[in-house]
């Protein structure tokens, strides 16, 4: 799980795991801030909501009115949820001649890494980062299809699209409700800014930067979303504008510059997630949206989409699993017989968007 071919054993400088330092890693915000979590469902479980009765109040007023029925529509939606797992080994023997040697145990416990600096200190915290990490790549960009560039995908070159394939996360449902009604987008031109290269018109990383900061280019945007986005999404206070960093910076260079002021109010709430205002509405930027997009779908010329927004409320997008919590338990053991360590989780994970008319998508 660690490279530790990559630090020097006893070159005087590291000699416990303990004053090992880490490259700098991202606090990712608490996927709870842009979703609802729903725990106990299971495949087929409906989710359903009553919509309405239909206009009423036609020509009328003398004796034997006409009567019609009541009729009550509703939206109903289907759970489908795919399995993950999580199946990790270690071997002592990995860990000898390197620096975790030293936070190792000795004698015949030696096998046995559990309760060990290395164990607390380094394996831990890096996998619970890997685990809060996974979800929000499940949750937000979750695919069964996914596939590689190769293939007529979006994952860069290399990616494993099992990463991905356990379900369909919200970006793919988002992409599923602006296919069926266009008025839902709010298009970004600047995801697909090009330049000529070799005669040729390429969306290029160099242009989708420099669109998205032309002057006056995010107000502008961010305008036409708000007033694209159907107005009962602001009736529920929780409702806000999700957005890629990207995005943000480019909001608050066009406010810096229109307005004169010296920046857009803002609160970083942690490393990775920042919370501001514009017009009236909550924004909460989202750091980690951008790091998985250069992550995961780049295809070396260009990024796909790589500013993004949302309008809505958390309360209108569903994550479920079958657990009684959201995240699974870890099953941590030592076998004497081969004298490994094994850790293990596995559960069941699938979203929803409750009503497909309350977002608005900004891509």
């Amino acid at each position: 799980m660690i490279n530790w071919n990559q630090f020097t054993v006893d070159n005087g400088a590291i000699t416990d795991l303990r004053e090992l330092l880490f490259l700098t890693v991202f606090d990712d915000p608490d996927i709870d801030l842009t979703i609802t979590n729903e725990t106990g469902v299971y495949n087929g479980k409906k989710l359903g909501y009553i919509n309405d009765m239909g206009d009423v109040g036609t020509e009328g007023g003398g004796c034997d009115p006409t009567y019609t029925s009541v009729n009550i529509t509703g939206i109903q939606k289907e759970w489908e949820l795919g399995g993950w797992e999580i199946p990790k080994e270690l071997c002592y023997e990995d860990l000898e001649n390197t620096i975790a040697e030293s936070s190792m145990n000795t004698g015949t416990e030696r096998a046995n890494l559990q309760d060990t600096p290395y164990w607390d200190v380094v394996l831990m915290p890096l996998l619970e980062r890997a685990i809060k990490e996974m979800f929000w790549r499940l949750v937000w960009f979750g695919d069964k299809g996914a596939k590689n560039i190769a293939d007529g995908g979006i994952l860069k070159a290399g990616i494993n699209t099992k990463l991905f394939t356990v379900c369909d996360g919200l970006w793919k449902r988002l992409q599923t409700i602006i296919a069926a009604n266009s008025k839902q987008q709010t298009i970004i031109t600047a995801n697909s800014a090009t330049e000529k290269i070799n005669s040729t018109d390429t969306v290029t990383y160099n242009m989708q930067k420099q669109a998205v900061r032309e002057s006056g280019y995010a107000i502008k945007l961010f305008d036409t979303l708000l007033s694209d986005a159907d107005s009962r999404i602001f009736d529920d206070p929780s409702s806000a504008i999700f957005c890629t960093n990207s995005l943000f910076k480019a909001l608050r260079a066009d406010i810096v510059e229109r307005y004169g002021r010296t920046t857009m109010p803002f609160e970083n709430v942690g490393t990775g997630i920042t919370l501001s205002e514009y017009d009236g509405r909550k924004i909460i930027a989202l750091d980690i949206w951008d790091r998985m997009i250069g992550k995961y779908e780049d295809n070396s010329v260009a990024l796909n989409c790589p500013h993004r927004a949302i309008v809505c409320s958390p309360k209108n997008l569903f994550v479920g699993t079958n657990d009684k919590d959201k995240i699974a338990n870890l099953s941590i053991s030592f076998n004497d017989k081969d004298r490994k360590n094994y850790i293990y989780a596995a559960s069941k994970i699938g979203t929803l968007i409750g009503e497909d008319a309350l977002v608005q998508v900004a891509i």
